[in-house]
């Protein structure tokens, strides 16, 4: 409103030379700054001060209005200067913390994917523990079930073998002599035994018939020999097939060496590998939850900068519009001054009689 008043008044003025020098003096007149000065000219005129002193003192109101404008320009230059630096910060600011907030939303998010893959990771790691541990338990009791079937089996053919051996040795001392009468109760024994026996009942019952044979038609060198050399067979069956059982278990027992260290090195490997995603996972929720404070952060920071931007912009949008309104008016009353002075010094008695006039 201010600044359309001044602008109708510099209008007025500049279109004065075209009317009448009452007209113009009005207009001057009603201006408080204008008034001011045709009081100041009134009072010299007054006291009948010369026209010279008169256009000095317009001067030196000129001169003030200039000196005015020139700190003002100074004033508003600093002002513009401080505000162009403020804003440059600010935006530097406003531009650093959106960079922070976009690679901490990106690492936050990059990081939320990782830890998706690290926590598959770890399910199926612990999963492969578990399975590692129950293939080592059913295997360790199928080794167990290996070994302890091979010494029954083992015993039981030791068992025959030394039934075997008691018989050569009946045989022997038959051969030797012995009336069957002197070894009768040994050889119930070993009858027994051999008959008894279920884990080879089939490889001996030939020697057991022949011995049977030998207790009911007595005793005969040819018999005997033939139960000798029976037993002496059977015994070398009884031998391989021990040491066939022998050399599978030992191969099973090679076997589940290597296999169950196998096992062993990969229960160490996933157990360290799982001990490592467990850190990896703590680190990865660690990022998440320092870059999901970094982003609170920056955001806070960001609005902080942007109300001071919007602060300085405002501020300066003010001192702006102060100085073009300052500035228009000393122009106003730059155009009031020439105007006096060109009617002091060529119209001045009429302008001496309309002052003369006014309150």
């Amino acid at each position: 409103m201010q600044k359309l008043a001044i602008l109708t008044l510099v209008v007025a003025l500049a279109a004065s030379k075209f009317v009448d020098t009452h007209t113009t003096l009005a207009q001057i007149d009603a201006n408080p700054f204008g008034n001011v000065v045709l009081s100041a000219i009134k009072a010299h005129i007054q006291a009948q001060t010369p026209a010279n002193e008169v256009n000095m003192l317009l001067n030196g109101v000129a001169a003030g209005l200039q000196q005015d404008q020139n700190d003002h320009d100074h004033a508003f230059e600093l002002d513009t200067t401080t505000n162009n630096r403020i804003v440059e910060d600010l935006e530097k600011e406003i531009l650093y913390h959106q960079n922070q907030i976009s690679s901490n939303t990106q690492l936050r998010d990059d990081t939320i994917e990782a830890l998706a893959v690290s926590e598959e990771d770890i399910r199926v790691t612990i999963q492969d523990i578990a399975t590692n541990e129950q293939t080592y338990a059913r295997e360790e009791a199928t080794r167990n079930q290996q070994h302890e079937t091979f010494v029954a089996k083992v015993a039981a053919i030791d068992d025959v073998i030394d039934a075997i051996d008691d018989a050569a040795k009946l045989i022997q001392h038959l051969s030797l002599g012995a009336s069957f009468v002197q070894v009768k109760s040994k050889y119930e024994t070993i009858h027994k035994r051999l008959t008894d026996n279920t884990s080879h009942s089939q490889l001996l019952q030939p020697v057991v018939a022949a011995l049977t044979e030998l207790a009911t038609h007595g005793v005969n060198q040819k018999a005997l020999t033939k139960i000798a050399q029976l037993l002496s067979e059977i015994r070398q069956q009884l031998v391989q097939e021990k040491a066939a059982k022998t050399d599978v278990e030992e191969r099973q027992a090679a076997h589940w060496a290597e296999f169950s260290a196998h096992l062993s090195n990969e229960h160490t490997r996933l157990v360290e590998r799982k001990a490592q995603l467990e850190v990896q996972i703590q680190e990865q929720k660690d990022t998440i939850e320092d870059a999901q404070s970094w982003i609170e952060f920056h955001t806070l920071e960001l609005e902080n900068s942007e109300e001071r931007l919007a602060g300085q912009q405002a501020w300066y949008a003010v001192q702006s519009e102060i100085y073009e309104t300052q500035t228009a008016e000393r122009a106003a009353q730059n155009e009031i001054v020439d105007r006096l002075q060109e009617h002091i010094s060529e119209k001045l008695s009429t302008t001496a009689q309309f002052i003369s006039k006014r309150n």
